[in-house]
């Protein structure tokens, strides 16, 4: 009988402290108070002027409040919220209401006692009284100790893209989650606006548009974010124009940079032409939509650039796996970037609409997968430029290199000749027996033939000098001196060298051919054309001499390798 006398004594004291808690939120003991939009916001016309206390409490007395959520609506609210601080100790708190785009926001304060205190406005346009928090606003509240009271808020927004609700902190969990929205927040727009003002110095020093078309697609993110965000009206503060709003008003023009970087990265116009035209349509199509939003509803603007949003993701995933199917390397970056991209979309589509539950700003989580995704643009531009001075080296190379020899051509030999410092020696060379080796063996044993003595030349001359092929067998020696005095001596050795290359192209089975050369210096003519006709001259004299002492009746033949 006791302990069921004890009992219901324990229950009639629950059932009066209740009764006289009311319907108040207790904050005591909490780090984070999180209460629920559903039933505490009430419409209200906001054709009225809601400008002080009185008119916002007497806006309530003929509204029911809203059962739903207020996502996707539009218009002014106002909540009174019943908190109760059943602490012995004054408390500072801060109320966050969820809310991205806000144009007017206004705080009050109604204690029991009937007395009312203003607190800051929190508006997009007025909130520099309050803590900067990215994605939402913040404003402070103290309570003296068993304090209760109303906090009454008012709120005007031409759109309202999260659920309503309102979490109140106390102060160090308020501040550890300003530090961790903020610090995520404005490092993503940083490394966005950073790698956006990357492409456009690389454009400076390439002139490739793709390089524009990336800075347009990642530099218009980063601002569309920091304007939606808050941060551009934190920084400026452009009269009564709230910046969150243009954010989604860039979106188009962005998508429209981001169609043109695809279709450059895959050299679509040349390879894959319809792909090439569904990009062009896109880009118009988004220039088109980004010149008419701002004189439409802002409400149809907002679900315009989702839209936007969600042909693009589904678009540039479907390229990306098309093109690495195609073996693009570059397209790994692309589709990583992009995936990571429409999976945080995703995201935040279902944490918006409730169907999945997570205690982080949704906004977070596409703002650092949207980071991710232009370091990843970035990156495929990289390999894309990469591949452009792979193909551009080789065609220098190409340009330079004669194919059969692996020799340097005339083109090669200008520029050498352009670039020496003082003295050189030529020598011009021309193989003797190459007629006969085609008439008698055919062309690819002449051609090997080349091969063969082109690579002896480049070993006997290795780090001395350079070797070009000038014509069909005729081939130049270019050694670049420093000294004078050096000429003669090398000269003595460049005539080495040359006998030494005719005796071993015999030994290697070309018994018939041989090496007529002429040696002219630096020292020998006014200019480099004079001493390359000076050693071609000699060339043609020793070619002479040699044929002067062949005996015409002796016919040695040739006796080939092979």
């Amino acid at each position: 009988m006791r302990y069921t006398f004890l009992l219901k004594s324990l229950m009639i004291l629950l059932f009066c402290s209740q009764t006289l808690a009311g319907d108040f939120f207790n904050l005591a003991g909490k780090n984070t108070l999180e209460i629920s939009e559903i039933g505490i916001w009430h419409k209200v016309d906001p054709q009225e002027q809601f400008s002080n206390f009185s008119s916002i409490e007497k806006s309530l007395t003929h509204t029911q409040p809203v059962e739903g959520t207020l996502v996707g609506h539009s218009g002014s609210y106002v909540a009174k919220i019943a908190l109760i601080n059943n602490s012995d100790a004054t408390q500072t708190w801060f109320v966050n209401p969820n809310l991205i785009f806000v144009d007017i926001g206004l705080a009050f304060w109604q204690r029991d006692d009937g007395s009312v205190e203003r607190l800051d406005d929190f508006s997009q346009l007025n909130d520099y009284r309050t803590p900067v928090l990215m994605h939402s606003q913040a404003i402070s509240l103290i309570t003296q100790k068993q304090e209760q009271g109303y906090l009454w808020l008012y709120v005007d927004a031409k759109q309202y893209v999260n659920p309503l609700s309102i979490k109140i902190y106390n102060t160090a969990a308020f501040y550890q989650n300003q530090f961790i929205v903020n610090v995520i927040t404005i490092t993503a727009i940083a490394v966005m606006l950073t790698l956006a003002l990357i492409a456009v110095i690389i454009f400076f020093r390439t002139k490739n548009s793709i390089t524009i078309a990336c800075a347009g697609y990642i530099g218009l993110h980063g601002l569309g974010w920091a304007s939606a965000a808050g941060l551009l009206d934190d920084i400026f503060s452009i009269g009564s124009v709230n910046l969150s709003y243009t954010g989604i008003l860039i979106f188009p023009f962005a998508i429209a940079f981001a169609s043109q970087f695809t279709k450059l990265l895959f050299n679509c116009q040349q390879e894959h032409f319809l792909l090439a035209r569904y990009l062009n349509i896109l880009t118009l199509a988004c220039v088109a939509v980004g010149a008419l939003l701002p004189w439409v509803n802002y409400s149809l603007a907002f679900t315009i650039s989702h839209l936007i949003a969600l042909i693009w993701i589904t678009s540039s995933v479907a390229i990306g796996i098309k093109m690495l199917r195609r073996k693009f390397s570059r397209a790994k970056y692309y589709l990583l970037g992009n995936a990571s991209y429409g999976v945080a979309l995703l995201i935040y589509v279902l944490l918006h609409a409730r169907i999945i539950e997570a205690n982080v700003y949704p906004e977070l989580i596409v703002l650092s997968a949207l980071a991710i995704d232009c370091i990843c643009i970035l990156l495929s531009l990289a390999e894309w430029l990469y591949g452009q001075q792979r193909n551009y080296n080789r065609s220098i190379y190409l340009a330079r290199i004669d194919p059969l020899t692996n020799t340097g051509n005339r083109h090669l030999m200008s520029e050498k000749f352009a670039g020496l410092k003082s003295h050189f020696i030529i020598v011009f060379i021309d193989f003797d027996g190459i007629k006969s080796i085609n008439d008698q063996f055919g062309h690819e044993k002449g051609d090997l033939f080349l091969i063969e003595g082109a690579a002896l030349m480049k070993r006997k001359t290795n780090d001395k000098g350079d070797v070009f092929r000038t014509g069909g067998d005729e081939f130049v020696w270019l050694f670049d001196v420093n000294h004078k005095n050096d000429l003669t001596a090398l000269v003595r050795q460049t005539n080495t060298l040359v006998n030494e290359c005719e005796n071993e192209l015999r030994q290697q089975g070309w018994h018939s051919a041989g090496i007529s050369y002429g040696i002219a210096t630096s020292l020998e003519g006014n200019n480099q054309s004079e001493c390359m006709s000076l050693a071609d001259k000699r060339m043609y004299a020793h070619k002479r001499s040699k044929k002067a002492l062949l005996n015409p009746h002796e016919d040695k033949g040739i006796t080939s390798h092979i």
